[in-house]
């Protein structure tokens, strides 16, 4: 028996969507382990009527379920696709399969997983990694998509969260006179106290704001807790990650697509910043994107090629991609301090009798901490009380912050007031490998003014030489 056959506890995950309404995206999914079948009801509901069929539905149900079929022997697709819907539901499972078994299984920061179930040294191939899952879909059609929307490159949805970096691409989008179209992910469960703070100031200001609900993190709860390789007593101990799941920003994706298509919107920004490159090795031979595929290039470039195909002139990217979190965060706060205000990048925020505040403990309130604190700006607006510098210096010291390696020395040292020059290129724009100009990735048409906005606050533009990042003249 090959390792994914021996983690396996799924025998089939169906998807079965309803007839989509005005406003409704709903299904079944059917899940079958062993003697035992159970089924799951999902839900999308949009706060505005928008144009939904029953392949972007079935589409929509089927993005939640790719986090588990690692686990599982196949999915069934019930509900007719195109050839190309099939090919991307193939290609993400590889993918997502890759990613679950190298970042959470191999390379994993907790033990969520039963340590019988860990795969030996001679377990981790390439071929474990893919998995073993099959997709079958047996109404298949290879028509030709005929789409009669004008998409007008004016207007440009944000995938939005209340976090620094959708916060920042609303508010550059804005300034470069754009038509910003909020795309708000409301998550049944406590998420939403992340982002309620600033959809409450923005949907005020922006009646086309679209606030999606959905029920989808029950559904995560409710697979989760049927995978028998992982430890449940483990799993629900407090963490700052998921025990399996990765597959996120897809579900949101494809969840927003249908308002996409209704307002004729020609782009979908993300909040990807700047992973270093040159920190990103293989593991034991097998690529990975280190557990943040659906923030990659490769995605974006995926999804703009599908969607494309597909017949829709929409374009997934993000604007911040050159930048660390560092720059980010300086920009938001200066630039943009009204949305600042209104940052909340903390998945354990809390109701106080004045606010929402952030945890003020988790990783991810560290690395807000520490950028503020670099970038001097006053952390006790956006709900942090009672913080010292030298308590966000013993936070970096302790060795809990999540950033890249050159990232976390060079905010240290700009914190305890060292002017360093070691690692400068944190700092500023970096050309990824392979680009001809700064933000390529970028529709050109906003380019100058984003660079103009950008380039303010960064250090220079860098590119890799030799591994290491070197200043452009």
């Amino acid at each position: 028996m090959g390792y994914a056959e021996r983690v396996r506890c799924f025998n089939s995950i169906e998807v079965i969507p309803d007839r989509p309404g005005r406003n409704t995206v709903s299904g079944t999914i059917i899940v079958t382990m062993g003697a035992i079948t159970e089924k799951f009801h999902l839900v999308f509901s949009y706060n505005r009527d928008v144009t939904i069929d029953s392949r972007t539905a079935g589409l929509i149900l089927t993005m939640p379920v790719i986090n588990y079929a690692y686990f599982a022997g196949e999915i069934r697709l019930n509900f007719r696709l195109r050839k190309r819907d099939v090919d991307l539901v193939r290609e993400f499972v590889r993918t997502n399969n890759t990613e679950v078994f190298v970042n959470k299984i191999c390379r994993r920061r907790y033990e969520f997983i039963k340590r019988d179930f860990i795969p030996g040294e001679g377990e981790i191939t390439r071929e474990n990694a893919e998995g073993s899952t099959m997709i079958i879909a047996d109404d298949v059609v290879d028509d030709t998509p005929s789409e009669t929307v004008e998409y007008s490159t004016c207007r440009i949805a944000v995938l939005s969260s209340g976090g620094k970096e959708s916060l920042l691409s609303y508010g550059i989008l804005k300034e470069l006179g754009k038509e910003v179209f909020p795309v708000f992910f409301n998550e049944s469960g406590g998420h939403w106290r992340t982002a309620k703070t600033s959809y409450d100031m923005i949907s005020r200001e922006n009646p086309e704001t679209l606030k999606i609900w959905s029920n989808v993190d029950r559904f995560y709860t409710f697979m989760r807790d049927r995978i028998t390789a992982l430890d449940q007593a483990m799993v629900r101990k407090r963490a700052d990650t998921y025990p399996i799941r990765l597959f996120i920003f897809p579900v949101y994706v494809m969840a927003a697509l249908p308002y996409l298509v209704s307002n004729g919107i020609s782009g979908l920004v993300m909040g990807n910043e700047f992973d270093d490159p040159g920190e990103m090795k293989p593991f034991h031979g097998i690529i990975h994107h280190y557990g943040v595929y659906d923030q990659s290039r490769d995605f974006s470039e995926r999804i703009s090629g599908y969607f494309r195909e597909s017949g829709h002139k929409i374009d997934l990217y993000s604007l911040l991609y050159p930048i660390s979190g560092y720059v980010v965060e300086n920009i938001l706060g200066h630039r943009y301090p009204d949305l600042f205000s209104t940052q909340r990048s903390c998945h354990s925020c809390h109701f106080t009798e004045e606010e929402i505040a952030p945890c003020g403990k988790c990783t991810k309130c560290a690395g807000i901490l520490l950028f503020c604190a670099a970038s001097s700006l006053d952390y006790g607006l956006i709900g942090y009380r009672d913080v010292t510098c030298n308590d966000i210096i013993r936070m970096a010291d302790s060795g809990r912050m999540r950033l890249d390696p050159d990232e976390l020395e060079h905010m240290i040292s700009r914190v305890r007031g060292i002017d360093s020059k070691l690692h400068e290129h944190v700092e500023g724009v970096h050309m990824l490998p392979g680009e001809p100009v700064p933000f390529s990735l970028v529709p050109e048409e906003l380019r100058p003014g984003l660079m103009g906005i950008v380039g303010k606050y960064s250090s220079g533009i860098y590119s890799l030489a030799s591994e290491n990042w070197v200043r452009r003249n």
